[in-house]
């Protein structure tokens, strides 16, 4: 087996749509009590049977993409899994690079067919915790980049895929009934309750500019140099919504919000042609934060992310099936 694993860099991803028959707020995610305190980047989504309101996500990492491709590839001896949740996780605890990684899938799956394919392709297994841990060796086109991550699945509706240490971290949490995150439910009740899609994305305490170094040109790293957190959430139907709040320490002042008010046009404006300009009631301005909106045809959504996107999309993927192959 084998993949590619890179620092971090922005990239808008173009996933499934799929199962789920209710719309939720991401608040009330199956996955979110499960991911470890303190995380730079959590991404989520829910998947939607119908037609217009499946879910995307927004902004993620290289290896956060890899694990997801990997996820599909493993998962592909599955012919009946359903996926109803993902969420991806991206941290550095001690600063500096998000080198450790998680991804997250809520749904149905067949984990013995699942370890019994990995088995055949030389996988090891170890027990850690009373459960059953598959260590996932690089992809081929990953050697040399990405580490041995571990895969543990439990009742055949949960799978975590990631970097040792964060993967611990989740168990531990699950073997717990740890409570979600206060500050992750703190900053996701920002965001409409209705959105598809989210992203909470922190800045590391001793780097603000961590996120912008490799991808200067990208609308969103220049959006968010500085601040100190943005949540991102869209909500997928015949238009497409697209609202933010990004939060910055008080020492910025008001002159730096009102930057950022600017720069939001400039994350929609190019390649977007939209039918009117961003106006000032797009944008507003509080104590400490700016906060914004944007509606999106379809057309103009796929521009965007073309344009925002530098890395190229994911490939859609069919309903309730997520094989990719190897």
């Amino acid at each position: 087996m084998g993949l590619r694993a890179g620092s971090f860099c922005f990239g808008l991803v173009i996933l499934w749509s799929a199962s789920l028959s209710s719309l939720a707020s991401p608040t009330n995610s199956k996955l979110l009590w499960l991911v470890p305190p303190g995380a730079q980047i959590v991404s989520g989504f829910e998947n939607y049977h119908e037609e217009h309101h499946h879910g995307q996500l927004l902004l993620t990492t290289r290896n956060n993409r890899l694990d997801l491709a990997d996820w599909q590839a493993i998962a592909g001896v599955d012919h009946a899994r359903v996926i109803e949740e993902v969420i991806q996780v991206a941290s550095s605890p001690v600063g500096g690079l998000l080198h450790e990684h998680l991804l997250l899938v809520a749904g149905r799956f067949d984990q013995d067919a699942i370890f019994r394919s990995l088995h055949a392709q030389g996988a090891q297994e170890m027990q850690y915790e009373g459960q059953r841990v598959i260590l996932v060796e690089p992809f081929s086109r990953e050697k040399g980049l990405m580490g041995t991550r571990w895969l543990i699945l439990i009742d055949r509706q949960l799978a975590m895929l990631g970097t040792p240490s964060i993967v611990k971290s989740a168990l531990f949490r699950y073997l717990n009934h740890a409570d979600v995150d206060m500050v992750i439910r703190e900053r996701l009740s920002q965001l409409p309750l209705d959105v598809n899609s989210w992203n909470v994305l922190s800045s590391l305490p001793k780097a603000r500019t961590e996120y912008t170094a490799q991808q200067s040109t990208n609308p969103w790293a220049r959006f968010f140099e500085g601040a100190d957190v943005l949540m991102v959430g869209a909500r997928f139907g015949s238009k497409i919504r697209v609202h933010f709040a990004l939060h910055a320490n008080a020492d910025r002042g008001r002159e730096f919000l009102e930057q950022k008010s600017m720069s939001f046009a400039e994350v929609f404006s190019a390649g977007t042609q939209l039918s009117r300009p961003l106006r000032p009631r797009d944008v507003g301005l509080r104590s400490g934060s700016v906060h914004g909106a944007v509606q999106l045809s379809k057309k103009q959504f796929d521009a965007w992310s073309d344009w925002t996107n530098n890395f190229g999309h994911v490939p859609a993927v069919p309903e309730r099936t997520v094989s990719t192959g190897q």
